[in-house]
């Protein structure tokens, strides 16, 4: 009975913070885990590869960073460019970064050669600090790279003795020279301050830098993990998604030190080694993607499976073809599903646990947001007589738009206006009304709940990332010889979200060296972004004005029995590029094929 009256108090604590955040507070990322180091000092905040983290230490090491760029001459606004492995010291230069006001861009740590250097760029940092397990990806794109002063490019070098190359330092020993104390703000750092830029492959072209402030991140913190998931001190919450992604750096870490529980780690998630995790670290809490919990669901069933200490999970994309079988099987108590944008408006939550559904249109009191009519043929909102847009009756299929307000900003995207006001939409109920464009379909249920149908516009999801089309094509389009490259995703049976194919219109007269083609997707794109299926087109898919056609050959798939155009596939198992045959068609259609 004492757990629960527990988790009740940490529902209504969570409520109450989170609404008190509608205004600018003196609160922040830094002043958090100062008052958590001191109210939990000897307690263990991280659990990793063997190591234990107290709160005590690791607020002295993130101390350590936030003396050393301040006595720097960093100031409250500046950028740093962070770039390392799932692993506690990612965190501690979050966390100190974020006490003394200077802001990590947290970089994708798939991406690779031009669009790493872009997403480099684009942060405009005065510094980067690099995991060692990145100096390779980094010096290959150097020259590309333009920083602003003083231009120092760091190596967490993550307690190895490592041979660091000309032009780069060794954060390992600089640190070692700055002082444990809680750095002096004036005035200090509020709810309104700029937190972090975390990536987003938005709708088109390059990767966007999105701004999120503090605000966002105590927000999450209280009402995901006091009223969603009513954390208790004494829960260890298992973290394998990645750092640099919102599931992992603003709701699995935010929960954590706000609710004053222990942070276990993998740098990486793995089906098999995550049940016997689960047990190590005697974990309560997780916070999941879909396609996570459908490889735990895809693997061989064991007597043990509901035998484990995993009670709470929560996060998107779990489907209803396998939800309650998940939930049965390994005995989680309660599931949650919830809805949210990188970028930080809008959020669903689906408390009850009704499978299928990724929450309803009020949350915790407040209208998050709209399904408004829409035609995914031709990309307009319907609209009434007055102009306005209507909303989706029960049953129908929309576009949800998120209400932006004082308690669901948004910030925009850093140094892109132009993406910015393209993501904001005006006077659409009524006159004065801003809404957030979220690109998604959703379905309209009973008591306002709501279902994924799909994302629109030039974007897919595959392995849990965005891929942004148009930057795969990008990339593609630098192989040569061809004239028209249209990237899209396409279905598989059994499997999340939509993988990658491409149609390309070659040049006149040129033809494709498939085992150069192999070699250039595998190290120029990330496994997630690369396109596994290609078919070749006589003629381009665009109208008139350039405007690329996908609808048409999403829905053709890779079926060589009624695709007539040459298809080709990128088999996982040798790399190599091989023709589809109907026997191959079903072997992946079948799940014979893993990728």
């Amino acid at each position: 009975m004492f757990i629960p009256l527990k988790r009740f108090y940490s529902k209504i604590r969570g409520l109450i913070n989170f609404s008190s955040l509608k205004k600018e507070k003196i609160m922040s990322v830094g002043s958090v885990l100062e008052k958590q180091a001191a109210r939990y000092s000897k307690k263990p905040l991280i659990l990793f590869e063997g190591r234990t983290i107290t709160y005590k230490d690791f607020n002295e090491s993130a101390n350590q960073y936030a003396n050393f760029f301040k006595n720097k001459g960093f100031v409250k606004g500046d950028t740093v460019a962070l770039l390392m492995d799932n692993r506690p010291e990612f965190l501690i230069v979050h966390a100190g970064l974020a006490k003394i006001g200077v802001v990590p861009a947290l970089i994708n740590n798939n991406i690779k050669g031009r669009i790493l250097a872009h997403a480099l760029n684009i942060a405009e940092a005065r510094a980067i600090i690099i995991g060692h397990e990145f100096m390779k990806e980094y010096t290959d794109i150097a020259k590309e790279v333009k920083l602003h002063a003083p231009g120092d490019i760091f190596v967490e070098c993550e307690g190895k003795s490592l041979v660091i190359p000309k032009g780069l330092q060794d954060m390992d020993s600089i640190l070692k020279k700055q002082s444990t104390n809680n750095p002096e703000m004036v005035p200090p750092i509020s709810s309104k301050d700029i937190l972090e830029y975390i990536y987003t492959s938005g709708t088109t072209g390059m990767p966007k830098a999105t701004v999120l402030k503090h605000q966002r991140w105590l927000q999450l913190g209280y009402i995901v993990g006091g009223y969603c998931l009513r954390i208790v001190s004494n829960d260890v919450q298992y973290l394998c998604l990645p750092l640099y992604h919102n599931s992992g750096i603003n709701l699995a870490w935010s929960t954590t030190l706000i609710q004053g529980c222990t942070l276990a780690m993998r740098r990486k998630f793995s089906a098999s080694a995550f049940w016997d995790d689960i047990r190590k670290y005697n974990a309560t809490i997780m916070i999941y993607i879909g396609e996570l919990c459908r490889y735990l669901n895809n693997q061989p069933k064991k007597d043990n499976d509901a035998d484990n200490s995993l009670k709470y999970i929560l996060g998107n994309g779990m489907r209803m073809d396998y939800w309650t079988e998940f939930q049965k099987r390994f005995g989680i108590k309660r599931i949650i599903e919830v809805y949210g944008a990188t970028e930080g408006v809008g959020g669903l939550t689906n408390l009850k646990g009704v499978p299928g559904m990724i929450g309803q249109l009020t949350a915790a009191g407040i209208r998050m947001g709209e399904v408004a009519r829409y035609n995914p043929d031709t990309g307009d909102f319907i609209k009434n007589d007055q102009g306005f847009m209507e909303k989706c009756k029960i049953g129908e299929t929309g576009m949800f738009l998120a209400a932006i307000s004082s308690t669901n900003p948004f910030a925009g995207y850093k140094s892109n206006k132009k993406a910015t006001s393209d993501k904001i939409i005006s006077d659409v109920f009524k006159k004065g009304d801003n809404y957030f464009i979220s690109g998604d379909l959703f379905k309209l249920h009973k008591k306002d709940y709501v279902s994924f149908v799909d994302r629109l516009g030039d974007t897919f999801k595959w392995k849990g990332e965005v891929v942004a089309t148009n930057e795969v094509a990008d990339i593609l389009n630098h192989f040569g010889g061809i004239e028209d490259c249209n990237v899209y995703g396409i279905s598989i049976n059994n499997t999340e979200g939509r993988c990658g194919m491409v149609a390309l219109t070659l040049i006149k007269g040129t033809a494709i060296d498939w085992e150069s083609f192999a070699k250039y997707i595998v190290d120029n794109l990330a496994t997630y972004a690369r396109p596994y299926f290609v078919r070749i087109r006589s003629e381009k898919d665009a109208t008139s004005s350039f405007k690329q056609l996908k609808t048409g050959l999403q829905n053709d798939g890779f079926n060589s029995a009624i695709v007539k155009d040459p298809l080709y596939f990128l088999d996982p198992r040798t790399w190599q590029f091989v023709e589809i045959t109907q026997k191959l068609y079903d072997e992946i259609q079948d799940g014979k094929i893993k990728f």
